[in-house]
């Protein structure tokens, strides 16, 4: 896990990232703290990138993908920061090496195994005893479990969805063609091989679904986020874009834009502050409440509510059925809704606007002191309770500027920068 993060005003964007990093699962698993997450984009033009998540692309070291392109890029720029994001994706899909077919279909492999091992593990949970007992009916009984959960899944995806850009017009048709011979073998391996036989409609139902999160903007999946910062040539003030990229399945990236945590700084909107991975701690601080706890007051101010109208029905008994029924058709959930929106409402009053209109008039080197703190309080925060530290490290600190470009406020060296000269001198040869 980790925390990266970005603070704009008009001046200039601060981007900062810790540098810890888990390699493993989540049964048997190493912490590391000397990874790079914050890379300049371009060695001539004030245009940098963050990540976070997976640490790869397909097998292939980000850190590896960004300088292959940062050196491609040489002098050229672009007008907007929105052209240097889209111009990354095009160079991601065009370089085969990254992602040849036997890739593909391997990744899409452990990507549908991950769902089926989702949905199969929480039948299992729910339904011990018929796995431990697996008699003819008990099996039967399972598949119809099964069924169910693949059914309710794909009826959510479905209900909730948005597609990723390059699968706005793949068909289901086209997934088969490239899937079947992956989903025969999951089959195999998963089912048929431990005595289990799926009926084709269970198989055809497990194939629709996932296809329907393949093509969906999700996070679930194992992903990367990218966060571009900076400013394109006819820019003046700061532009941040998050995307999140997984993986290429039949030569289509499966990416979308976060768009909800794009900044974008005008005359309108002169401060900023955007939190990526754990933001927890940062939010907390933003907000001036952990989101957590406010969920929490949220969840009891509803249950109180239902204790409360529960109480009347019981003080009024059969004494009045018109105002019982009145009572029982009270909305809570409408309640809770105008209550948390009150209280948001203070929260931006006297917390969130106050801060973003100080963030808005800090110089530069205050913006960089702000993002290193704010990463630094949330390893602080692991460090001190008895949560995992997954954030930690030395903290990475960047500042762009128009006039200035990328500048390092911090930067952690695998070497020693007094001992290699040279490569400071080659960094910017093309």
């Amino acid at each position: 896990m980790t925390a990266v993060l970005g603070i704009l005003n008009k001046q200039a964007v601060a981007i900062a990232a810790d540098s810890a990093v888990t390699v493993g699962g989540p049964e048997n698993h190493k912490i590391f703290n000397r990874a790079n997450k914050v890379f300049t984009l371009s060695k001539r033009h004030p245009v940098g990138i963050m990540l976070y998540n997976s640490a790869s692309f397909m097998a292939t070291p980000w850190e590896t993908i960004i300088k292959i392109y940062r050196n491609k890029l040489g002098e050229a720029s672009f007008p907007t920061l929105k052209e240097y994001q889209t111009n990354f994706l095009e160079f991601l899909a065009s370089k085969n090496y990254f992602t040849n077919e036997e890739m593909q279909r391997n990744y899409f492999a452990s990507f549908a195994v991950n769902i089926i091992d989702i949905e199969i593990n929480s039948v299992v949970i729910k339904n011990r005893v018929l796995f431990e007992n697996p008699t003819e009916e008990n099996k039967k009984q399972i598949i119809t479990l099964i069924e169910q959960q693949f059914n309710a899944v794909k009826g959510f995806v479905q209900g909730n969805k948005s597609i990723c850009p390059e699968f706005e017009k793949y068909t289901y048709d086209d997934f088969k063609k490239f899937s079947d011979v992956v989903f025969g073998q999951i089959i195999k391996n998963r089912f048929t091989d431990n005595g289990v036989i799926l009926p084709e409609p269970l198989v055809e139902l497990i194939k629709e679904t996932i296809f329907s999160i393949l093509e969906t903007k999700e996070n679930r999946t194992n992903h990367t986020g990218l966060v571009f910062a900076g400013f394109g040539e006819d820019e003046i003030y700061p532009h941040l874009i998050p995307i999140n990229v997984s993986m290429v399945f039949d030569n289509k990236l499966r990416y979308y834009l976060d768009e909800p945590n794009c900044a974008n700084i005008s005359d309108e909107n002169s401060g900023a502050v955007r939190p990526f991975a754990q933001t927890d701690v940062i939010n907390t601080i933003l907000s001036g409440i952990d989101p957590e706890l406010n969920n929490t007051f949220l969840n009891n101010f509803g249950t109180l509510f239902d204790k409360y109208n529960q109480f009347l029905l019981n003080a009024i008994g059969d004494t009045n059925p018109l105002l019982s029924k009145q009572i029982q058709s009270v909305d809570i959930r409408k309640l809770v809704g105008e209550y948390a929106s009150m209280n948001q409402n203070i929260l931006r009053e006297n917390y969130i606007n106050p801060l973003m209109n100080a963030v808005s008039h800090l110089s530069k080197e205050d913006l960089a002191e702000m993002a290193e703190s704010l990463i630094y309080l949330t390893y602080l925060k692991r460090r001190i309770t008895n949560a995992e530290e997954s954030v930690g490290g030395p903290v990475d600190v960047a500042i762009i500027s128009k006039g200035d470009g990328f500048i390092w406020i911090k930067r952690k060296h695998y070497f020693k920068p007094e001992l290699n000269q040279f490569f400071f001198d080659n960094y910017f040869k093309i």
